[in-house]
């Protein structure tokens, strides 16, 4: 079998060992044996719909992991992949091509895609992530032959050849490039309403503890409870007793972007305190800023941001009436497929569950508060990442709660108050600002984290806690709440999957 050079553009801009398919300047050297060779090491793990590990598969994820074995980076969906090689006849085929299908339920557009595993007079095999699971097909069933849409080389020697470029080999690429990612809680830096409550020098010192963890994580996530406005609105519940209402001076957002914030979510019960006007001059304040946001029904469902050489999608759920709800699945469903197909790593942020110190512990099914349903959190946080989510974090509770691994993925079920310094409660538990930094594969999977303990006081915002209680609580809750440990918990905060027993 003869080998095949890549041809690959090296960016400046991107980690060495990690390329992109679709640019054109040789870099390594591929065997398409030894791509088969891993390929054919996942046969009969199942499929599992935006699966991109050996837990699960769906057909782009399996294509992209095998490629990024060897340094190649894939788009994360069938469609782009076709438009990053080099387009080859049916006819031409060699083995490492992507063979390209029509998907079930429509026969004009590319949905599903193969690996090339054996070229024979008359047809081809290949490799593929079924929904009966990773498996060798034959080109000549009659599904894949009515449904056949095209192949794309992404190793070839001849092109090589012609650039003048040397066809030295080299070995697979194995160093794993990591991606923290740096997740907090609620953020409401003072309010303007009904009577000014700010914190002290303006709030200009109110993320000095914290930022070197935000702006040297690779993204940094929070909850922006309430807007940022200086119109003096007034808030659209005025007969509910137990509403508040959070509005920021304008100034004050700069502080999140000095702070180190990439996305905030906008699902919670305060984006919309002062209606679609305060919602959007909070909106127009964060692009200026170049923060991502999500998470208000008809005015942003997702974000993105590149990184490197991948991609960052962000959606948010909550289970108030002008957001996304968390309480609706195919809702849920929807916004998650559809962003799964535009980024390399998903992040999912929820505002959900009942407030206060009693309800620091997780429970199973729906939580009530105040009479109103907060949401089956488990269940949802499960279905995020069956549909494909990388990282589930959650805020809502004002108070810390229980961590798990599910499917190798991080889901962190409430990060309490992060700083909120004027207007809400801080004694006690609902004092704990913790940051929680989790290192992640280009694959979402989680490899290690920390949670970095801070307690919050009047006025002050998140300070460092050396007694490291929100670690300590976080870690104990873990413990107590579910049946089986999946994470592994030291003094200092760091944690890791657990060791199967």
């Amino acid at each position: 079998m003869r080998k095949y050079l890549l041809t690959i553009l090296l960016l400046l801009a991107l980690p060495a060992g990690m390329l992109h398919a679709q640019d054109t300047v040789a870099r390594v050297c591929i065997d398409p044996d030894s791509v088969i060779g891993e390929a054919m090491k996942y046969i009969g793990v199942p499929y599992r719909w935006g699966g991109k590990t050996p837990k699960g598969f769906d057909c782009a994820g399996f294509t992209r992991y095998i490629y990024s074995k060897f340094g190649v980076m894939l788009a994360p969906s069938a469609a782009p992949q076709y438009k990053m090689g080099i387009p080859v006849d049916k006819d031409s085929l060699a083995v490492g091509d992507l063979v390209f299908y029509s998907g079930r339920r429509n026969l004009k557009t590319i949905g599903h895609v193969g690996i090339v595993t054996t070229v024979r007079d008359g047809g081809f095999d290949f490799i593929h992530a079924s929904s009966t699971g990773i498996r060798i097909t034959s080109s000549q069933e009659t599904y894949y032959q009515k449904r056949y849409k095209g192949a794309c080389r992404i190793i070839d020697r001849e092109e090589v050849a012609a650039a003048g470029l040397p066809l030295a080999s080299t070995d697979t690429v194995t160093d794993e490039q990591l991606y923290t990612i740096a997740m907090v809680g609620d953020i409401m830096l003072g309010t303007l309403y009904p009577t000014p409550l700010l914190p002290r020098h303006e709030g200009k010192r109110l993320f000095d503890d914290t930022k070197h963890l935000l702006r040297g994580a690779t993204i940094s996530v929070g909850n922006c409870e309430g807007v940022f406005c200086n119109d003096t609105l007034r808030r659209t519940k005025e007969d509910c007793a137990y509403c508040y209402a959070f509005r920021m001076p304008e100034s004050y957002a700069a502080l999140l972007h000095d702070a180190g914030f990439d996305f905030l979510s906008l699902a919670n019960n305060h984006s919309y305190d002062f209606g679609r006007k305060g919602a959007m001059r909070t909106i127009h304040l964060l692009d200026s800023l170049g923060i991502g946001y999500a998470g208000i029904r008809g005015i942003c469902t997702t974000a993105l941001e590149q990184r490197d050489s991948l991609v960052f999608g962000f959606c948010a759920f909550s289970t108030n009436s002008h957001t996304f709800n968390l309480m609706d699945t195919a809702e849920v469903k929807n916004v998650i497929r559809s962003l799964r197909e535009d980024c390399d790593i998903l992040i999912v942020s929820f505002h959900g569950g009942a407030e206060g110190l009693d309800y620091i512990h997780l429970p199973e099914g729906m939580e009530m508060y105040l009479d109103e349903k907060r949401g089956s959190l488990r269940e949802f946080a499960h279905l995020c990442v069956d549909e494909g989510a990388d990282l589930v974090f959650g805020h809502g509770p004002h108070v810390c709660r229980a961590m798990e691994l599910y499917r190798g993925h991080l889901i962190a079920y409430s990060l309490g108050n992060f700083c909120t310094p004027t207007g809400m409660s801080l004694s006690s538990q609902m004092g704990y600002a913790p940051v929680v930094s989790a290192r992640v594969d280009r694959n979402g999977m989680l490899v290690d984290g920390k949670i970095h303990s801070f307690k919050q006081s009047v006025q002050t915002g998140p300070r460092l806690d050396k007694e490291n209680r929100a670690a300590k609580a976080i870690r104990t809750l873990s413990e107590e709440d579910f049946e089986k440990a999946t994470l592994s918990f030291d003094e200092e905060g760091n944690f890791r999957p657990a060791t199967p027993e």
